[in-house]
């Protein structure tokens, strides 16, 4: 049993750190465009199409949440097959070597 004052059980003394489901992790945020955006909402917002009137060449023509249209998913699996070539021991390693991948990766690959 462990005593508490009344409102202490946030305490940061009173905490045990976890890790949940088997470990650390590493969280990638990336972003890709090689022909524009799709037409999700927060995309089609009046001050979004007018910045990208300017700064983008083309928008593509497809339902916000459209199953057979999600070319991040096609580049997060490559970039998974070629970090996964590296033989990594550290999150500096996988950090390089994500970088360094996502910077190999082709325009040509979003269009496939």
């Amino acid at each position: 049993m462990v005593w508490k004052r009344k409102n202490e059980e946030l305490d940061p003394k009173n905490l045990v750190g976890t890790v949940k489901y088997g470990g650390g992790g590493v969280f990638v945020w990336g972003c890709m465009s090689a022909s524009g955006l799709d037409n999700d909402p927060k995309h089609t917002a009046l001050n979004i199409r007018l910045r990208c009137l300017y700064n983008c060449p083309q928008n593509l023509k497809t339902p916000p949440q459209s199953p057979d249209l999600n070319p991040i998913e096609h580049i997060w699996r490559e970039l998974e097959v070629r970090v996964r070539k590296h033989d990594i021991k550290t999150k500096s390693e996988l950090k390089t070597a994500m970088m360094e991948e996502w910077m190999n990766i082709d325009a040509e690959i979003t269009n496939n």
